[in-house]
């Protein structure tokens, strides 16, 4: 009995010491070999980066492409040339009457009228000849009245230089180069234009969304008041087979200074812009009035102007100043006055030979 006893005890003492280590063993293992949890916030943390990055790298590739796109649909956009030099500016500023702007019937415009023929002259015949360049200041007193440099009632086509444009245009006058004064190079009505120097503006097309859609180029208008100053070639000759002295104008150049980009002259910069053959013109001028102030009617034509020597002007060169230089010019205003006294003085010592 006690043998079974012992042996039951001894039974149950296994028992418990089995149940006991494989609780430990059991315990020992979760807390080792179990494997680490994954950090879920962590991964997620660091995928969104990586997105985020990807992200930010396409906007900024699609941001370059669109600014790309922009600047090649900027170099792209069309450009149109406003060719406007026939109707404003300098040439054509003024717009016709729809109606009979005035209480006189025009009858001092005859375009069929023409200037009366110069008598012949032959070299053999000539016992002087002096060639003469003249500047006219139409800002003078003198001048004024014929080659008024101020729009009467929006009349701009009545100076001098719409005449001399006018006769280019209409009348097939042959401008010439101003880079010298001996009518060498032709140059066309486009041109002539081109050397007033007035550049060109260039200004943005807009859609209704105010996007940029082209671009625009027209000439700079110029004020025909800015051309005051005229240059003329001119020969005087003592014809002996009358006894005569004849003054013949052989050019016209109108003059103007350089300007810089904010439209100030530079000084001492005037030049001929470009030169008219006289004889050619005067079927222009002989056809064109005079405004004057006092007389809006014009009874004057401008071939009258230049023949009749109404005019007041100031030599700036002449072959008697050879001596002295005579290429180099203008001359002063006492080197001016003695020419012209010996110019006044030549018929008389021809007489007296």
């Amino acid at each position: 009995m006690k043998s079974n006893l012992k042996n039951i005890y001894k039974l149950f003492l296994m028992m418990t010491i089995f149940v006991t280590s494989s609780s430990l063993h059991a315990q020992r293992k979760s807390a080792y070999d179990t494997n680490p949890v994954k950090s879920t916030s962590e991964k997620t943390s660091s995928k969104e980066v990586v997105t985020d990055s990807k992200k930010a790298t396409s906007k900024a590739a699609k941001t370059k492409t669109d600014a790309k796109v922009e600047k090649t649909n900027t170099y792209n956009l069309p450009v149109e040339v406003i060719n406007e030099g026939e109707n404003s500016g300098i040439y054509g500023i003024s717009k016709p009457s729809q109606r009979r702007d005035n209480i006189l019937v025009d009858d001092s415009y005859d375009s069929t009228a023409k200037p009366l023929p110069y008598t012949e002259l032959h070299a053999s015949d000539a016992l002087f000849r002096v060639r003469v360049w003249r500047m006219i200041d139409t800002r003078t007193k003198q001048n004024a009245p014929y080659f008024f440099n101020r729009a009467i009632d929006g009349d701009d086509n009545k100076r001098l230089i719409n005449i001399v444009l006018k006769g280019i245009h209409d009348d097939s006058v042959q401008a010439f180069s101003g880079e010298d004064d001996r009518f060498t190079t032709p140059i066309s009505f486009n041109e002539v234009l081109a050397s007033f120097g007035g550049g060109k503006d260039t200004s943005a097309k807009y859609d209704l969304e105010g996007n940029i859609v082209g671009y625009q180029v027209r000439n700079r208008s110029l004020d025909a008041d800015s051309i005051y100053k005229f240059r003329i070639k001119e020969e005087w000759i003592f014809n002996k087979r009358d006894g005569k002295t004849y003054t013949r104008i052989l050019g016209i150049a109108p003059v103007s200074a350089y300007t810089t980009s904010d439209g100030y002259s530079v000084a001492n910069s005037e030049r001929p812009l470009f030169w008219v053959y006289y004889p050619d013109l005067r079927k222009t001028l002989v056809r064109n009035s005079i405004v004057k102030p006092l007389d809006l009617a014009g009874s004057l034509t401008w071939e009258e102007v230049f023949e009749n020597r109404l005019f007041e002007s100031q030599i700036i060169k002449s072959s008697l100043d050879a001596e002295n230089g005579f290429t180099k010019y203008p001359l002063t205003a006492e080197q001016s006055k003695e020419i012209q006294t010996q110019l006044n003085g030549l018929s008389k010592r021809m007489w007296n030979q």
